[in-house]
């Protein structure tokens, strides 16, 4: 009687894991599937290549320094390097006076970067 006992306890121990792990799969802040990193570098790419460059405005004693870029009828600021949620998740890398080097962190699982070049135009 004990070995039957202890066959229905892990048959029901087993049906308990696997309705856990159901439940787990469908928590909608779980994200289900991956980009591969090529598509994350195309479409973060996508998003950088929209604006360009339209002028830097910076106080003599560069303590004030705003850049200000463009794309489709549509004005972007960046001030103090704060870099507007609509380029997220891109920042500036490196800004010397003929170009912005921005870069993009591609998700964990990736071990990578992506950047891109923006040349200012004077």
């Amino acid at each position: 009687m004990k070995p039957q006992l202890a066959m229905v306890v892990l048959l029901i121990f087993s049906e308990l894991c696997i309705n856990i792990r159901v439940a787990l799969a469908r928590d909608p802040f779980m994200q289900s599937y991956q980009i591969s990193c090529d598509e994350q570098a195309t479409n973060l790419l996508k998003q950088i290549q929209v604006w360009q460059f339209k002028g830097l405005i910076k106080n003599s004693d560069a303590s004030y320094e705003q850049l200000w870029l463009f794309s489709d009828n549509q004005w972007l600021a960046i001030t103090a390097r704060v870099i507007p949620n609509i380029l997220f998740p891109w920042q500036i890398q490196t800004l010397v006076t003929d170009k912005i080097v921005w870069q993009a962190n591609l998700a964990d699982y990736c071990h990578d970067v992506v950047l891109w070049t923006m040349q200012l135009n004077k």
